[in-house]
C-alpha cells in the first residue's frame, strides 16, 4: 500500500513538503538521547509521547513469525524467531512507525475519508473474483486479524500519512552517475564459456551390487527407505456457509442494508480524455487555442509534443487536473492546467454518467452477503459453545451431529498430507493447518476448535498413530540396487568430468568437442551471459559465478542434477554504459533506492532529536524468556 503513496513522488505538494520537513528537522543532528523513563511496566518502548505496549510488539512479532513460517515448512517458534534477529526487527518497525506517525502530525498532515475508503476500495485483499470490493471478504479477514473496521481503517489513516511522509523525503533523489555507471558495468559485464557435460545416464555398465553391497547400501541410506509416521484422523469444521444455510432475512431488511449501503451503489463518472503536455505556459496556450479550431493531435505535434488518450478514467485518476478536466463539456478544449508535470491541454471525447445499481439488480447478492456476514458474526460464539461441549467430553462425532456439520474421516496421512501410496489426502481446506496439529496430539485425543486460515473452525481426533518405520530391506530391493547403480553413475561421471577438465587445463588449443567425445560427452559453446544469469547452456549460478572470477582460457567444473559439467572460460565482453544502446534505468533504479534507503535512515536519526526513543530491552527480554 505504501507503495501507492511512492508513486505520487513527482507531486508538487510532495516536493514542497520535503522543504519543509528538511527545513523543521535538518539542523537536528544525528544521535540518540538517553533519559531516565518512568513509564508503566507494561511499555516496552517510548518514542517523544508516543508508548509502545508489550501487546503492541507480540502482535507485531507474531505477525512477523507468520509472514515467514512458511519458508520454514509451517516450523519456526518463537525461540528461533529470536535467534533470527525478528525481535529486534519488530521493535525497529514499530519505532520507525511511531516517528513517522509523529513526523506526519507534526508536518500537519491530515488524511480525508473518501482517501480512505477508496484505499480500502482498492485494495486487492478485498475484492471477489469479479474485481468488486467484497465486504464479507473485507470482515473476514479483518476478523482473522483481530482488527474491528474502525481499528483497521485508523491504521489505513495512518499508514497513508506515512506513506506522504516517506514520499516526501525520497522526493528529488538522483542516482550518482558515477555509482550508476560502475553498478552497470559489473552487473552487465558478459561472458562467454565452452561446456562439456556428460550425463551420469551416459555411464552404461556399473553393474548390479552383490548381496553384501545391497545390505551396506541399504543400511548406509535407511532414511531413503523409512516410511513416515501415519495417523488416521477425524475432523469435524464449522463454517460460516453451515451457518448461513439457516438464516433467513426478509425484504424489508434487504432494502434498509441497500439505503445504509447506498454510497455503494454508485457507479462514479468517468470520462475518456485526449490530452498533451508541454514545458511551458506558451506553448500550451498555443496548442489549447489551435485544437479550438482543429483537433489535438495535429496542435500538439504543431508545437512540439503529442496528445495521449485515457480512456474510462475516474476523477481521482487525474491527479492536479481532475477537477478542470471533469468540469469541462464533451468536445470543449481546456486552457492550459499546470502540474507537476508541466502545462496540460485537455478534451473530453466521451462521457460516461454517473449511475446507481437499483434495488432490485443487488437484491440477491445483497441477501446473500447479509447471509454470509451474519453468519461470520455468529461464527466466533457458535465456535465458543461447540468448543465449550468439546471440554465437557462431547465426541466429535455427538457436535457435528448436532449441528449438522460435516465430519471428514482421514484413513492415514504422514505430515505433509501423503497418503501410504504417495497421493495427496483429500480434506478440509485447512488441511496443513490441520495435519500440524494432529501431529502434536496424543493416540485418542482431540484438539481445542481452532480458527484456520480459511475462516472455518475445526477440531481433529487422532484415532491411530502408526509409528515412522525402516521398510524391510526385501520390499525396497529394487530402490536399493537402482540407488547403488545411480550412486556409481554419478561417481564415475565425476571421474570422467576431471580427467575432461585436466585434458583442457593441458592444452589452451585444445578443442573442447574432441574431449566432450574421448568421455562420452558433448560440448556446446554458450551465449555471452551475465553474471546474475540462473542458467548458460546448463551452467549452474555457482558456476557462473566461478567464470565471473577466473581469466580466459581457465577451466571450472561441478555437477548440475544429473550431469556433470566442466567449462573453460573463452571470452570477456565489458560492458559500456556510454554505449547507444546502454540501458541504463534498471541500475538507476537500483542505486535510487539505496540512496532514498539511505535518506529514510537518516531522517529517522533526525527524528529521534526531537522525538527520542528509549527501548527497555530488559522488560522485552522478560517478556520471551524461556522458563
Amino acid at each position: 500500500m505504501l507503495q501507492s503513496i511512492r508513486n505520487t513522488a513527482g507531486s508538487w505538494i510532495v516536493k514542497i513538503l520535503f522543504v519543509i520537513l528538511i527545513a523543521s528537522f535538518g539542523v537536528w543532528g544525528i544521535g540518540d538521547v538517553v533519559r531516565r523513563s518512568t513509564a508503566p511496566s507494561n511499555v516496552v518502548a517510548e518514542v517523544g509521547p508516543t508508548e509502545i505496549t508489550r501487546g503492541d510488539l507480540d502482535t507485531e512479532f507474531r505477525r512477523q513469525i507468520d509472514r515467514l513460517r512458511p519458508m520454514f515448512g509451517g516450523e519456526l517458534t518463537v525461540e528461533q524467531a529470536r535467534q533470527f534477529g525478528l525481535l529486534d526487527q519488530s521493535v525497529n518497525t514499530l519505532v520507525q512507525r511511531a516517528l513517522y506517525d509523529l513526523a506526519a502530525k507534526r508536518a500537519g498532515i491530515t488524511v480525508g475519508d473518501d482517501t480512505v475508503r477508496q484505499r480500502i476500495a482498492d485494495e486487492p485483499a478485498f475484492r471477489a473474483p469479479n474485481g468488486q470490493f467484497d465486504r464479507s471478504q473485507f470482515a473476514t479477514l479483518l476478523r482473522q486479524n483481530n482488527l474491528t473496521e474502525q481499528g483497521y481503517t485508523a491504521l489505513m489513516r495512518k499508514e497513508i500519512a506515512r506513506g506522504v511522509i516517506a514520499s516526501a523525503i525520497g522526493a528529488g533523489t538522483v542516482a550518482p552517475k558515477p555509482l550508476v555507471e560502475d553498478l552497470y558495468r559489473y552487473r552487465e559485464e558478459k561472458r562467454v564459456a565452452e561446456v562439456i557435460t556428460i550425463p551420469h545416464a551416459a555411464v552404461k555398465d556399473v553393474g548390479t551390487p552383490d548381496e553384501a553391497a545391497q545390505l551396506r547400501y541399504y543400511e548406509d541410506h535407511q532414511v531413503r527407505f523409512t516410511a513416515p509416521e501415519y495417523r488416521a484422523l477425524t475432523v469435524v469444521e464449522l463454517t460460516a456457509d453451515a451457518i448461513a444455510k439457516d438464516i433467513q432475512l426478509t425484504d424489508e431488511q434487504v432494502r434498509a442494508a441497500y439505503d445504509e449501503r447506498a454510497g455503494d451503489y454508485l457507479v462514479p463518472e468517468r470520462r475518456s480524455v485526449a490530452m498533451a503536455v508541454f514545458d511551458d505556459e506558451t506553448k500550451a496556450k498555443a496548442a489549447a487555442e489551435a485544437a479550438k479550431a482543429g483537433s489535438l493531435a495535429d496542435a500538439a505535434k504543431a508545437n512540439g509534443s503529442e496528445a495521449v488518450t485515457l480512456d474510462n478514467v475516474r476523477k481521482d485518476e487525474l491527479p492536479e487536473i481532475g477537477d478542470a478536466a471533469f468540469a469541462l463539456k464533451q468536445g470543449e478544449v481546456s486552457a492550459p492546467l499546470k502540474s507537476a508535470l508541466g502545462w496540460h491541454v485537455v478534451t473530453v471525447t466521451a462521457i460516461q454518467p454517473p449511475s446507481e445499481r437499483s434495488f432490485d439488480e443487488v437484491k440477491e447478492s445483497l441477501r446473500a452477503e447479509l447471509r454470509k456476514e451474519r453468519a461470520i458474526e455468529q461464527l466466533y460464539q457458535a465456535s465458543n459453545k461447540l468448543d465449550d461441549r468439546l471440554a465437557g467430553g462431547a465426541t466429535l462425532e455427538e457436535l457435528a451431529q448436532g449441528q449438522g456439520l460435516p465430519l471428514a474421516k482421514i484413513a492415514a496421512a504422514d505430515s505433509i498430507g501423503k497418503a501410504p501410496d504417495g497421493a495427496a489426502v483429500s480434506g478440509p481446506a485447512d488441511l496443513p493447518q490441520i495435519l500440524q496439529t494432529a501431529f502434536g496430539l496424543r493416540q485418542g485425543a482431540n484438539s481445542n476448535l481452532t480458527e484456520g486460515k480459511s475462516g472455518a473452525y475445526h477440531a481433529v481426533r487422532v484415532d491411530s498413530i502408526t509409528p515412522a518405520a525402516v521398510k524391510p530391506l526385501a520390499e525396497v530391493r529394487d530402490a536399493v540396487i537402482a540407488g547403488w547403480q545411480a550412486d556409481e553413475r554419478t561417481r564415475k561421471a565425476a571421474e570422467l568430468a576431471k580427467q575432461a577438465a585436466e585434458k583442457l587445463k593441458s592444452a589452451k588449443d585444445l578443442a573442447a568437442q574432441d574431449v566432450a567425445v574421448s568421455v562420452g560427452g558433448s560440448a556446446a559453446m554458450t551465449e555471452p551471459f551475465t553474471r546474475g544469469a540462473q542458467n548458460a547452456t546448463g551452467l549452474t549460478p555457482e558456476l557462473i559465478g566461478r567464470l565471473f572470477e577466473v581469466k580466459p582460457d581457465d577451466v571450472v567444473s561441478g555437477a548440475s542434477g544429473e550431469a556433470q559439467l566442466v567449462a573453460r572460460l573463452r571470452e570477456v565482453i565489458a560492458a559500456d554504459p556510454a554505449a547507444k544502446d546502454a540501458n541504463l534505468s534498471q541500475v538507476q533504479a537500483t542505486v535510487l533506492r539505496g540512496v532514498e534507503g539511505d535518506l529514510m535512515g537518516e531522517f529517522a536519526q533526525a527524528l529521534q532529536k526531537e522525538f527520542p526513543v528509549i527501548v527497555h530491552r530488559d522488560r522485552i527480554t522478560q517478556m520471551y524468556a524461556t522458563p
